[in-house]
């Protein structure tokens, strides 16, 4: 090409961009969506690896349903799955390892109370706001951190709620609190009793060694106090041999059962003698729901089964995610002043505000009769229009 076209080539390009043409750049910033991380510390190995992972798929599923229902928005949202091993020093260490991605705005876990416990200082210092979807242990949030929100029901409380809804209509002369000297169970235990004598009724409480329990003989002292109504506040896993022990000392009183009872071994394996048992769960039956038919449909494309862990992970998820978009809240500092800021959140397993101390402020519950082999629906704690 000769100089002399080359010149004058460029100066028509200059003069065409001098009139306002643009060469389009495909890689704008400005049409580029910005992301922002959920992060889920949780066991992802070990032991209680499965349970954790159930946890972050029901976040993941929560991401992909914002995401398709925000296809033009500018913000997108990621997962980030942390595995604290079920160890508050790995957990600890994993608050640090999200604080140096700019992207993570909020954390979703732990899975355990001890390790959650173990890590609020962390979360605190790295100004974190956390969503805990399984932790009912009344610590949580009795230690004046303010960036922990939980979303099930705090034990003493679900034990007074138990009380009001359920045991308050049982006819009793004589009740006892059954519980072990454990990390769960007396709590429970301790709110049902003081619910219970504040309604005046006659109650008690029986604590068992959990290191040296000896369910034929804790049956028997149990039955030798002629009590009509028992309230076993502990799991299955460690209290389900004291059913058959109780039905073999000549118990044949009513039962009432903690959320630790609620899975198909307490009626595959300790029906036979819990027919009519109440039950309380925070799972709401999540099938007589019609504000969440379209999330719940979409949710079961996703996973086999949709369980307790699956659907409060995604709730969590929820909230962050409802709270960011709130307040238009992009980093972890803001989105923590968002969560402060209280307001309703809509989740899969119901509505939620907190109370200052990260709470929720009006808490449920949901009661369900062993039938056969099944858990069928009775009632909520509290009547919201939720459940129909």
């Amino acid at each position: 090409m000769r100089r002399r076209t080359f010149l004058t080539a460029a100066a028509a390009a200059a003069a065409t961009a001098r009139a306002g043409a643009q060469v389009p750049n495909p890689l704008n910033p400005a049409q580029m969506a910005r992301q922002l991380t959920l992060a889920v510390n949780v066991p992802l190995s070990g032991s209680l690896g499965q349970f954790g992972a159930q946890v972050v798929q029901g976040v993941k599923a929560a991401i992909d349903e914002q995401n398709l229902l925000n296809a033009l928005g500018n913000v997108v949202f990621g997962i980030r799955p942390l595995d604290d091993q079920n160890s508050a020093t790995i957990s600890t260490g994993n608050v640090s390892v999200a604080a140096a991605d700019q992207t993570i705005i909020g954390i979703i876990g732990n899975l355990t109370a001890d390790v959650t416990l173990g890590t609020l200082t962390q979360y605190a210092n790295d100004t974190f706001a956390v969503v805990c979807p399984t932790v009912h242990a009344v610590a949580l949030t009795q230690r004046g951190y303010h960036n922990i929100y939980r979303l099930p029901t705090r034990d003493d409380v679900a034990g007074r709620l138990f009380a009001t809804t359920i045991f308050r209509k049982q006819p009793s002369t004589f009740a006892l609190a059954v519980t072990l000297d454990a990390a769960y169970g007396p709590d429970v235990a301790k709110g049902f009793v003081q619910q219970a004598k504040a309604d005046r009724r006659n109650v008690g409480t029986v604590t068992l060694p959990a290191n040296a329990f000896d369910p034929a003989a804790a049956a028997q002292a149990i039955v030798a106090r002629s009590p009509d109504y028992l309230f076993l506040c502990g799991t299955t896993a460690q209290m389900g041999t004291l059913v058959n022990a109780l039905a073999a000392a000549q118990y044949n009183g009513l039962y009432g059962l903690s959320d630790g009872f609620f899975s198909p071994d307490t009626a595959t394996q300790y029906g036979t003698h819990l027919q009519n048992a109440m039950v309380f769960a925070d799972l709401p039956p999540l099938n007589r729901i019609p504000s969440i038919f379209q999330q719940l449909t979409d949710l079961e494309r996703e996973v086999s089964q949709v369980n307790a862990l699956i659907a409060y992970g995604y709730a969590a998820a929820q909230i962050i995610i409802q709270a960011s978009r709130r307040t238009n809240a992009l980093t972890r500092y803001a989105l923590l002043q968002s969560m402060q800021l209280q307001g309703n959140f809509s989740t899969l397993v119901g509505p939620y505000n907190f109370d200052f101390s990260g709470d929720p402020l009006i808490p449920n519950l949901y009661f369900y009769k062993i039938s056969g082999s099944n858990f069928d629906y009775v009632e909520p704690a509290i009547r919201n229009g939720f459940v129909v």
